[in-house]
């Protein structure tokens, strides 16, 4: 849970609060499984993108058909941007929420209003 603290002593509209502390794993964990999905979408992207390159060279120079489809490529890069994109995201957002979560209190935090 975010801290949240209330200058004022009371819920007024429009009314300003900071964010004292970000809760590391949880944080880290959100931005894992979202940085994953992109990787996907990414990799598939990467994927079909090898396919079609690698079909225009077969295409090109016959001598090369002896390399295959390139499925095993394919599924290395989408495999390696969800694997590269959980691993990436939870790593930088842990560093940042632990580095938001020592200066906050040094140089003040976020500040919100809320409706």
């Amino acid at each position: 849970m975010y801290r949240i603290i209330d200058a004022t002593g009371g819920d007024k509209v429009g009314e300003m609060k900071t964010i004292t502390r970000i809760p590391v794993m949880p944080a880290a964990l959100t931005v894992a499984i979202i940085a994953a999905i992109l990787g996907l979408i990414g990799g598939i992207v990467k994927a079909i993108g090898i396919a079609i390159r690698l079909s225009a060279i077969q295409s090109a120079i016959p001598s090369t058909m002896m390399l295959g489809s390139g499925a095993g490529l394919e599924a290395a890069v989408i495999i390696g941007g969800v694997v590269g994109g959980f691993i990436g995201g939870y790593i930088i957002t842990a560093i940042v929420a632990l580095l938001y979560n020592w200066l906050a209190p040094r140089i003040g935090g976020v500040k919100l209003e809320f409706e």
